[in-house]
């Protein structure tokens, strides 16, 4: 089973990769589980034409609109192992095995809201606590609003979340801030920092009413953002191809990619959340659409 491509996930990042290889006639393969990151929000922002609809629904017309180019695969199959074999790729998946030239890995990441370890906080993520104010903040806009971290990202995020509310509370749960200057800082512009233990998170139906503290003190709030989820890549695939990595903003690691989002490994290439950690879908979809359109590019001179 040879292909040209294998792109493996089939988020807007994948999706849209496929699309523009689909559009170049390129025999592509896309191996998708149809299990998103971002199918626990009620709503999907920021893309243009697309903005307020449900994740799943995007996908539903991405993937209608993939049927008509007939150079393109799409299996809904698990991919499990990745190989480079003397420059070809072999993908392994459950039912099957398959080899290419050039693989995508944009499997993005999985977030692990429970290991943070708050009580009630599954029951509102994506409901009425977000991780991105460019997705979430105009619904919470000049709401009570809670950022809820560690006492070093929570501090730095309420700076960014202050654009959208000026009534917001940083909730360190029980980590002290160190950094007395940011402190300072964010008192002057009437931001509280809540350094006591959070005993649980209060809501109805997904909709944050309270932080209840150790204390059993009850703050309202009608809304909050995490710093932080937790989030680990969805596939280790990129880890065991030993792909060098570097450190970006706040400190997250990122792999390290050319301007084609291809690495050191000649036909390896990784977009969207698996190369970032958190891209959002305006950015993923452009780099799929980018890294097709380079993959077209280095196959049109090869054919040369």
């Amino acid at each position: 089973m040879s292909y040209e491509v294998i792109i493996i996930g089939g988020g807007p990042a994948g999706m849209s990769a496929a699309l523009v290889l689909g559009r170049s006639r390129i025999k592509t393969l896309v191996l998708n589980t149809e299990s998103p990151r971002n199918n626990i929000t009620t709503h999907s922002h920021g893309f243009l034409t697309q903005d307020g609809k449900h994740p799943s629904e995007i996908f539903r017309i991405a993937k209608q609109q993939l049927t008509k180019y007939t150079s393109v695969d799409y299996k809904k199959e698990k991919a499990v192992s990745v190989k480079d074999e003397n420059n070809l790729f072999s993908v392994k998946t459950e039912h099957e095995i398959y080899s290419a030239k050039r693989v995508i890995v944009a499997t993005g990441h999985k977030d692990n809201i429970a290991e943070i370890g708050i009580e009630g906080l599954t029951d509102v993520y994506g409901k009425s606590v977000y991780p991105c104010p460019f997705c979430d903040g105009f619904e919470m806009a000049d709401k009570k609003l809670a950022v809820i971290g560690d006492a070093i990202m929570a501090p730095m995020f309420s700076k960014t979340i202050s654009h959208w509310s000026k009534d917001v509370i940083v909730f360190t749960n029980g980590e002290k801030v160190e950094d007395k200057e940011l402190l300072s800082n964010l008192i002057k512009k009437g931001i509280q920092i809540v350094e006591k233990k959070i005993k649980k998170l209060i809501s109805i139906k997904g909709q944050l009413t309270g932080v209840e503290l150790i204390d059993n003190t009850i703050i309202e709030r009608e809304g909050g953002f995490l710093p932080d989820t937790k989030s680990t890549e969805s596939t280790d695939f990129v880890k065991k191809m030993n792909v060098s990595t570097e450190i970006g903003h706040f400190g997250m690691e990122f792999y390290k990619v050319d301007e084609n989002k291809e690495t050191e490994i000649k036909g390896f290439y990784i977009i969207g959340d698996a190369r970032t950690g958190w891209s959002g879908v305006a950015s993923s979809v452009a780099e799929g659409s980018e890294v097709a359109a380079a993959i077209t590019h280095q196959i049109i001179e090869e054919n040369w």
